[in-house]
């Protein structure tokens, strides 16, 4: 049965007071900053940090890739007691825009984040941080896991189709896979690439449809 359009919204007002928001940051307006950021933070209500505390950075683009990598490291990596950090990286031309638009894309990603946390397993205990932060990705991913030292990264296996200049000219080429390249072959910290379900798929009825494959991987 569906929900109606005020049980939704009674849901996600629920799912959000699962979560205590803690100290933001905003350097929109700081010209001097080393960064052009927005971050926002919430703590599952009785979360506390243990050394045994994980800690996972998530690049997450936009599209398609950058969602599955998101809703992957929800669904199958954080555990009770991490911390997530959600990057999502914008083109520093998008400044010239009113910086409200970004900081409300900002709290929607939170929002967003927070809600298919709950809906995964309410009774985790996780602190969640958003950073939205203008830029050279690959600089900027450089910064963040200086700032979290994670665990380890997380990225999708193709980049923004928007942000397809800004990434060209960071690795002299117009791979869509660039950021997920550079994490690989550059970061200090293992890195998880998340590839398309859709493309996994592909990949494995290839392979199974190859004559000559062994079957001994098939049962």
């Amino acid at each position: 049965m569906l929900a109606t359009a005020p049980e939704l919204r009674q849901k996600q007002a629920t799912d959000k007071e699962s979560y205590t928001p803690k100290v933001s940051f905003d350097t929109f307006e700081n010209p001097s900053a080393p960064m052009f950021s927005f971050t926002l933070q919430v703590k599952s209500d009785g979360y506390e940090r243990y050394p045994s505390t994980r800690v996972f950075l998530c690049a997450s683009s936009a599209d398609e890739s950058g969602r599955q990598a998101l809703d992957w490291a929800i669904d199958s990596l954080i555990q009770d007691g991490d911390e997530l950090i959600v990057f999502r990286g914008i083109d520093q031309d998008d400044l010239e825009r009113d910086h409200d638009v970004a900081r409300d894309e900002a709290r929607d990603l939170m929002h967003r984040v927070q809600n298919k946390c709950v809906d995964v397993d309410r009774d985790r205990k996780l602190s969640i941080i958003v950073e939205y932060i203008a830029g050279k990705v690959t600089t900027t991913i450089d910064r963040l896991i200086a700032l979290y030292r994670p665990d380890s990264v997380v990225v999708g296996s193709r980049g923004a189709r928007k942000m397809k200049q800004a990434f060209g000219a960071a690795f002299g080429s117009q791979s869509m896979g660039g950021v997920a390249k550079y994490c690989l072959s550059h970061s200090p910290v293992p890195v998880i690439v998340v590839h398309p379900e859709s493309k996994v798929r592909k990949t494995l009825d290839k392979r199974r449809a190859d004559p000559k494959r062994g079957i001994h991987f098939d049962e």
